[in-house]
């Protein structure tokens, strides 16, 4: 395989005409123009010509993926959803410079994102995570300009150059995700490899692609495609035209079909979370989810062999779905773990199961004192009961329970309002053929959802609504919540009072002691003139009979 690997991958609309004005192949560039699509860069990197190789060797996997909080459009098969926000999971081994990595994410990630060492990053089941909400790609194309201005090569003993990536257009991209692993159970062909996949919403495009400046360690790759057939048991099919650029002077027509791991759900299914009103200090979080909940399929691929012939046999099977939510939690913001699990225990709310709680869940610090960023949250949820219902009659409202930690006062507010990224609802389907899944030239496995399922498990992605908590239609995936603050020009008055007070109730309590003291304690007086009865004539009045 070559040292670098680059793929331009057009999903184009159904205007789209493969004709001299709209395409352009030479051996020397490809032009293209006003080709209508979605769009996805990958590039396959060598570890060997990485400069960061330091910091690769000390991995297990890593995985750096950046979302902006527009709802864009997921065509397929590019489904995989991202949230918003700067996403940094690692696997460590034994050994692992916590401080360099963290160096290299303010460096090349964003300056802005708080990782100071291990202690900024939440543990997880299968590794260390850390959020932040910074979505500024202006640092990292600076990095990329400036650390990779170009990839040596060598070929001959002379180095030649190749740029990787295009930072002009990074700016206007919907996610870029950045990702290296060494296990094996990863996609082969890209094990032990740097892989950075950007991906663009629906646009028109014009440019021009050049082919790789060393023809052997280098390919460039262009598609168009079109999807043909989506199969709701599991299959998609596309087809369309590529070419490696340099090596193809035409295109070649292809057609194949894969089961994706991610993808859209069919139908109607839409989701749309908000806080109910009033907020205060324990503000209850509501995602209504209404349209077509049905399971989104119902059958599996499961080869079988013969015993006699030795060959496979594809026999359908039922699979298994789940609906869940993931949430991610920022430091303003926290569950009782207990208390969710009561809601599951009960069946309430909405919450079938709890996956897990991760990161900080402490009941009683302030914002100031959390020293991670946060907290996840994965929660398996009750779908609609009722095979007769109609599809858009199907609502189900997950209400979570939550508390906002007390936040540092400020001037001439009484409130601070924080972000909270929309979280994630979809099904996770089980019994899929896990081979079939990584032939896929799309395939996106790795360090996220995936992890917390089984191998083989395809996940169905919920639309976001943006029709109830969003009147005013603006179109970012983001929940704001406003948590009250004491306003600190009230200190002033605040302080001498709260002084006053203290004292004033000190002596209270006080003056209320004493005349308790007096009254019924230490100087009880004998009542003038009558005697205290003796124990004999105690005991006799007991033995009086009493009166009719």
């Amino acid at each position: 395989m070559a040292a670098i690997r680059q793929r331009h991958t057009f999903i184009v609309h159904d205007s789209f005409r493969d004709t001299p004005e709209t395409l352009s192949l030479t051996p020397e560039s490809l032009e293209m123009k006003t080709v209508p699509g979605a769009r996805q860069d990958r590039y396959i990197v060598s570890k060997q010509l990485v400069k960061e190789k330091e910091i690769l060797d000390s991995l297990e996997s890593v995985r750096i993926e950046i979302g902006s909080s527009e709802n864009y459009a997921h065509l397929s098969p590019f489904d995989r959803t991202i949230q918003w926000g700067t996403h940094i999971t690692v696997v460590p081994v034994e050994g692992f410079d916590w401080n360099q990595f963290c160096k290299f994410v303010n460096s090349a990630i964003s300056p802005s994102i708080p990782c100071i060492g291990q202690d900024s990053f939440i543990s997880l089941p299968f590794g260390y995570y850390l959020y932040s909400t910074s979505t500024d790609l202006a640092p990292l194309i600076s990095y990329l300009e400036t650390t990779y201005p170009a990839l040596d090569l060598k070929k001959d003993d002379e180095a030649s150059t190749a740029a990787i990536a295009d930072p002009s257009d990074l700016l206007t991209a919907s996610s870029i995700s950045i990702s290296f692993s060494k296990a094996e159970d990863t996609v082969r062909k890209y094990k032990g490899r740097l892989v950075t996949e950007i991906y663009w919403q629906f646009g028109t495009w014009s440019k021009t692609i050049t082919p790789g400046l060393d023809e052997e360690n280098h390919k460039v790759e262009v598609g168009f495609l079109g999807k043909i057939k989506d199969d709701p048991e599991g299959d998609v099919a596309f087809g369309g035209i590529l070419a490696v650029i340099g090596e193809n002077s035409q295109f070649v027509p292809t057609l194949f079909d894969f089961a994706p791991r991610h993808r859209g759900v069919q139908g109607t299914a839409v989701y749309s979370p908000y806080f109910r009103t009033p907020y205060g200090l324990h503000p209850k979080h509501v995602v209504s989810i209404y349209g077509d909940l049905n399971v989104p399929r119902t059958m599996s691929h499961n080869y079988v062999q013969d015993e006699e012939t030795g060959e496979f046999e594809d026999t359908m099977e039922s699979a298994t779905c789940g609906l869940y939510g993931y949430y991610i939690l920022p430091s303003f913001i926290f569950v009782d773990k207990y208390q969710i699990a009561d809601l599951a225990d009960a069946q309430a709310g909405g919450v079938k199961r709890v996956v897990g709680i991760w990161g900080e869940t402490d009941l009683e610090i302030p914002v100031w004192m959390v020293d991670k960023w946060g907290s996840t949250m994965l929660l398996e949820l009750i779908p609609p009961s009722g095979e007769d219902l109609e599809a858009f009659t199907q609502q189900v409202d997950i209400e979570i329970p939550m508390h906002s930690r007390y936040e540092v006062p400020d001037w001439n507010t009484t409130a601070v309002v924080h972000d909270m990224p929309w979280p994630l609802i979809f099904w996770a389907c089980d019994g899929s053929d896990e081979n079939s899944m990584t032939m896929g030239p799309f395939d996106n496995n790795g360090l996220g959802l995936e992890k917390y399922f089984d191998p083989g498990t395809s996940f169905h992605y919920l639309t976001p609504n943006m029709t109830i908590s969003s009147p005013d239609a603006h179109t970012e995936l983001i929940t704001e919540l406003s948590i009250p603050v004491v306003p600190l020009e009230s200190y002033k008055y605040v302080q001498p009072w709260t002084v006053v007070v203290i004292l004033v109730g000190c002596f209270w309590i006080i003056y209320k002691a004493i005349c308790g003291y007096v009254r019924d304690g230490g100087i009880r007086k004998k009542v003038e003139g009558v005697a205290p009865a003796s124990q004999e004539e105690v005991e006799k009045k007991k033995q009086e009979p009493k009166s009719e």
